[in-house]
């Protein structure tokens, strides 16, 4: 699990970088640079990070989250989630592949389609119950 006191700086490698541990990780920085070299964020693999925007996210289906805080939720998970109005969700970043282990979110926003989000809320509402 994450620990601030002994998370690591942003790596200077952030764009090129497939596996990350124990560090600050800007999403938005990320994905620009990963961009920058013809990259997407696809497979990559994140373990006891901080992962900070602000932005927001659409995980793809084969995204994992595990043992993960995703955010503050100011007293309701649903908070941290948008839902897409139309078939396309333009502007956020597509996390596709991705894994996430022990990660801490800050500022993080997740939108998907209904299913999406109440596949993704239903246990978090139970858990927290």
């Amino acid at each position: 699990m994450f620990d601030l006191e002994k998370t690591g700086p942003v790596p200077s490698d952030l764009g090129a970088r497939q596996i990350f541990t124990g560090v600050r990780v800007p999403l938005m920085r990320l994905f620009e640079e990963a961009s920058s070299l013809g990259q997407s964020l696809q497979g990559r693999r994140f373990i006891d990070c901080v992962i900070h925007g602000p932005c927001v996210v659409v995980p793809g289906a084969d995204t994992r989250f595990e043992d993960c805080s995703l955010g503050d939720a100011h007293g309701d998970v649903g908070n941290l989630f948008l839902r897409a109005v139309g078939p396309m969700i333009t502007g956020a970043i597509p996390l596709n592949g991705c894994v996430f282990e022990g990660c801490l979110f800050i500022g993080v926003g997740y939108a998907g389609d209904d299913r999406f989000i109440e596949a993704f809320t239903s246990p978090l509402r139970v858990a927290k119950a």
